[in-house]
């Protein structure tokens, strides 16, 4: 089990288990996961004051960012382009000249 110094604060049994299921080894993310995190630090900061406050709002942050990734992927996979990639990408041509034709071969 991982030894929290005292000096952090931290002194009972489930703030120490909280912490060791914080620093579990690395595992694939996911919203759950986050949302996992978020609510033992919200205990944390809870039972200790606002010293884990960063950490919530870092794992508020990851959480928000996970999840418009995952809503932009679907998007993409649903065959919708945002509108500054349309602005970006090439117009298509229905046709070249023959001259034109073969430098792009």
């Amino acid at each position: 089990m991982l030894q929290v110094a005292a000096a952090n604060g931290l002194c009972s049994d489930s703030q120490s288990a909280a912490i060791c299921a914080i620093l579990a080894p690395m595992q694939p993310v996911s919203a759950q996961r986050i949302e996992n995190a978020i609510r033992i630090v919200a205990r944390l900061i809870d039972m200790s004051g606002e010293t884990y406050w960063p950490i919530l709002e870092r794992l508020e942050a990851e959480h928000a960012a996970l999840a418009d990734r995952e809503e932009r992927l679907a998007r993409y996979l649903a065959g919708e382009r945002p509108q500054a990639a349309r602005r970006l990408l090439p117009k298509p041509t229905r046709s070249m000249p023959r001259e034109d034709r073969a430098q792009h071969i």
